[in-house]
């Protein structure tokens, strides 16, 4: 049995050699007209009959449109297959992808990653050692995955949808600090990631302002597309987002300043937590002194707190009051 399954592995990974192969003569070939089934098998070393199943694979299984043109019949791509990209170039992209792994993006990464390969590993074709399958293996991403990648990612598709066409969005959002299922119609304004977590920037008509909204807490979206509205031409997220330690806007931008002991002030100086980050002291025993100008203090409280007792909140004195008594009611847990 162990056998079968080692032949049987060893078989998909020779198709998949030969279909990457297959897309990189195509890719190669068509600027001069096209390729012919009987050069494909030549260069391939399989008979023209499966270059035929193989050329309908790529076409149907991995959504690559081909053209068919001349007699005897040369294949080619119908458009473009991939810009010219330096294997070197691929690989970045092919590991930005593998990064996603687990994300709201997850259900499309496979697809694309196939794709990919013919850039990243041009002319190393060899069935007994095919280098994606190596390469996955030596790469370990710590990150956090989505429990059910699948739905949020429908969800993600949905919303892409309808800040493409500009029409208003229909969600069912969690409120995760109610515990309660909430509907929303949304006017999407712009998606932003932070951490591998997606969140909606969008008009809330329910509440009649500009709201922020986690991706993985909406449960479902609708589309309306016989609702179009009006993006409006002062908004940019970029300005909206600017001041905020995170993705959530909580009024007016304030300036906090942290002291940072010696033993972790040197991630001060090679990280830039926030673009306002400003080093404004460094002391004789090694500490730091750091000001940020920032909205949102609830994320950055909460940030602050998984420093534990190697920051110290200078200013404002609300945020060191706010930051004080998180610290005690978490001791409160742990008293005997």
């Amino acid at each position: 049995m162990l056998q079968d399954a080692e032949s049987g592995q060893a078989r998909d990974t020779s198709r998949a050699a030969r279909l990457v192969k297959i897309l990189n003569i195509l890719n190669a070939h068509t600027p001069r007209g096209g390729v012919t089934v009987r050069e494909l098998s030549a260069l391939c070393g399989v008979g023209e009959r499966q270059i035929y199943r193989d050329l309908k694979t790529v076409e149907h299984e991995m959504d690559t449109p081909l053209a068919k043109n001349g007699q005897p019949s040369r294949y080619s791509l119908k458009a473009s297959y991939l810009p010219p990209l330096r294997p070197d170039q691929a690989l970045i992209i092919f590991l930005s992808l593998l990064q996603q792994k687990g994300s709201a993006l997850s259900g499309h990464i496979n697809t694309i990653k196939d794709v990919l390969v013919t850039h990243l590993f041009k002319n190393r074709y060899r069935p007994d050692d095919f280098p994606v399958e190596r390469l996955q293996q030596r790469l370990y991403f710590v990150e956090e995955t989505l429990a059910n990648p699948e739905q949020v990612g429908r969800v993600f598709a949905r919303i892409t949808d309808a800040l493409q066409d500009q029409v208003r969005l229909k969600i069912w959002y969690f409120v995760g600090y109610r515990g309660v299922l909430s509907e929303r119609v949304i006017e999407p304004y712009a998606l932003v990631c932070k951490r591998q977590h997606w969140f909606l920037v969008g008009y809330c008509t329910n509440s009649q302002a500009v709201r922020t909204f986690r991706v993985d807490q909406i449960e479902n979206a609708v589309t309306r597309s016989d609702e179009h509205f009006e993006y409006p031409a002062d908004f940019l997220v970029q300005d909206y987002l600017a001041d905020t330690w995170g993705v959530m806007k909580d009024g007016e931008a304030r300036r906090v300043v942290l002291r940072f002991a010696p033993s972790v002030a040197y991630r001060l100086r090679r990280i830039l937590y926030h673009p306002s980050q400003c080093i404004e002291e460094e002391s004789a025993d090694g500490s730091v002194v750091v000001s940020f100008r920032v909205s949102g203090l609830a994320e950055l409280q909460t940030w602050i707190v998984q420093w534990l007792d190697r920051v110290e909140v200078l200013e404002p004195e609300s945020l060191r009051h706010q930051v004080r008594d998180m610290g005690a009611a978490i001791a409160g847990l742990y008293r005997e």
